[in-house]
């Protein structure tokens, strides 16, 4: 019995140390992996921020004229219908690749910057049959980046607006 002790007392301490040591390894090898997503997953620096967003090309305008929007001013739960307008819009990118995105997603930008409009309250405080051109033009910008991505719409200018009267 006591060969028996003695057998399972020496067995058991290099078993204790290879656990041990199997532990510990996988706790490096946890540690080193989620060292590595969390590195690759940390926001930007400035300079890399500034590396992304720096144009290529030039400035180029692409068009978006006599769109047609119905204007409703909103008032608490009710809204009333104003007109409707025709907005002549320009739609400014850097470089060729990002004119010929926006001008193959044109239909798509054109019916998103439609509702955008129509739904939102873009008019002047002062004058509620007016709009305002700085209001619309960031709701345009944010809707356009929704469409064709973001950093690919450098500018949006409201170049006209036409209402109709009823």
């Amino acid at each position: 019995m006591s060969q028996d002790d003695v057998s399972i007392h020496g067995n058991s301490g290099s078993g204790k140390l290879l656990l041990i040591l199997g532990l510990l390894g996988g706790i490096a090898i946890g540690g080193g992996l989620g060292f590595y997503y969390f590195k690759n997953m940390a926001p930007a620096t400035e300079g890399q921020e500034q590396e992304r967003k720096k144009p290529s090309g030039p400035l180029l305008t692409v068009g978006f004229e006599r769109i047609a929007v119905p204007i409703y001013l909103r008032n608490e739960n009710s809204s009333r219908f104003v007109g409707n307008y025709f907005v002549d819009l320009a739609v400014q990118v850097y470089g060729d690749d990002n004119q010929i995105l926006v001008k193959r997603s044109q239909p798509q930008l054109q019916h998103a910057f439609i509702a955008a409009i129509s739904q939102n309250d873009l008019m002047q405080e002062d004058s509620p049959l007016q709009l305002d051109h700085d209001k619309v033009a960031a709701v345009l910008k944010k809707k356009a980046a929704e469409v064709v991505g973001p950093n690919v719409v450098e500018n949006i200018s409201i170049l006209n607006t036409m209402r109709l009267s009823r």
